[in-house]
C-alpha cells in the first residue's frame, strides 16, 4: 500500500488490487478523489468543532460524504428512490444511498460504519463484515432494469459497497500521545483483513487515514476515556 502526506491530515494509504479491472480508471480515479476528500472534510470539522465526524456512526457521515461527492461531480442523488427484486408478485420499492453519475459512468453506491479495537485485531468485531455484507445485498437486491434505467446514455455501471472503519483504544485511565508511540496502524489493518469473515465478502479496495499527531486527542466519557489514530475504508466494486 502506497502512502501520501495530506496537509494538516495525516498520511492516507490506498490499495487496489491489479484484478480491479482493465478500463476502470474512471472507478478507481473516482474513490480516490472520495477517500481524499473525505479526509480533508473530516479535518475542516474537527478544526471547527474539536470533535470527530467518524466516531457518531452512519448517518452524520454523509455530512463528508455529500459534499465529497460533490466535489467531483455535481451529478449525483442522495436517497435515490428505485424498484429492488421481490419474492412477491408486484414491485418492491426502496432506496439507494448514493447515485452517481461521473465521466460517463453510473454509480450506486451504500455507506455503512463501524468501529474497530485495533489492539484486538485477531478478533475483531462481529459487526464490521456484518454492515459490508448488509451493504452488498443492498445493492444486489436493486433490479437489472433499475441499473438500466437509471444508468442511460453512460458508458457502465457499477455497484459499491464502501464502509469507513473507525480504529479506537479505550482504557479506564487516561490515554496520551505516547502510549500511541509503538502502535502500527498499518499492521491492525492487515490483521483485519485477514479475518476469514471477508473470505465470502471479498472486498477489493481499502485504505488507511492515519491521523495527524495535532488531530489525536482522548475522549473523556463517563466510564473511561478512547482515542481514535486511525480510519479505515474498505469497499467492493461490483463490476
Amino acid at each position: 500500500m502506497r502512502y501520501k502526506q495530506i496537509r494538516n491530515c495525516g498520511q492516507v494509504g490506498k490499495e487496489f488490487p491489479p484484478k480491479f479491472g482493465e478500463g476502470k480508471n474512471v472507478t478507481k480515479d473516482f474513490l480516490e478523489s472520495l477517500i481524499d476528500n473525505i479526509v480533508r472534510k473530516s479535518v475542516l470539522y474537527y478544526e471547527k468543532t474539536g470533535d470527530y465526524v467518524f466516531t457518531h456512526g452512519e448517518r452524520p457521515m454523509h455530512s463528508v460524504v455529500c459534499p465529497s461527492i460533490a466535489a467531483i461531480t455535481p451529478t449525483f442523488l442522495m436517497e435515490h428512490s428505485l424498484k429492488r427484486k421481490s419474492s412477491k408478485k408486484g414491485e418492491h420499492g426502496g432506496f439507494v444511498d448514493y447515485w452517481i453519475s461521473y465521466r460517463k459512468c453510473a454509480f450506486f453506491m451504500e455507506l455503512k460504519h463501524s468501529f474497530f479495537a485495533y489492539r484486538n485485531a485477531k478478533n475483531p468485531r462481529k459487526d464490521i463484515t456484518k454492515r459490508f455484507e448488509s451493504a452488498l445485498n443492498q445493492l444486489g437486491s436493486i433490479r437489472k432494469d433499475e441499473y438500466l434505467r437509471l444508468g442511460k446514455g453512460d458508458r457502465w455501471v457499477d455497484k459499491i459497497a464502501f464502509e469507513t472503519i473507525t480504529f479506537y483504544k479505550g482504557s479506564k485511565n487516561k490515554i496520551s500521545k505516547s502510549d500511541l508511540r509503538n502502535e502500527s496502524f498499518k499492521s491492525s489493518l492487515n490483521e483485519l483483513m485477514k479475518n476469514r469473515e471477508w473470505n465470502n465478502l471479498k472486498p477489493n479496495l481499502w485504505a488507511l487515514w492515519i491521523l495527524d499527531k495535532s488531530l489525536v486527542k482522548p475522549i473523556k466519557y463517563s466510564n473511561g476515556f478512547e482515542i481514535y489514530p486511525a480510519v479505515a475504508f474498505v469497499g467492493k466494486v461490483i463490476f
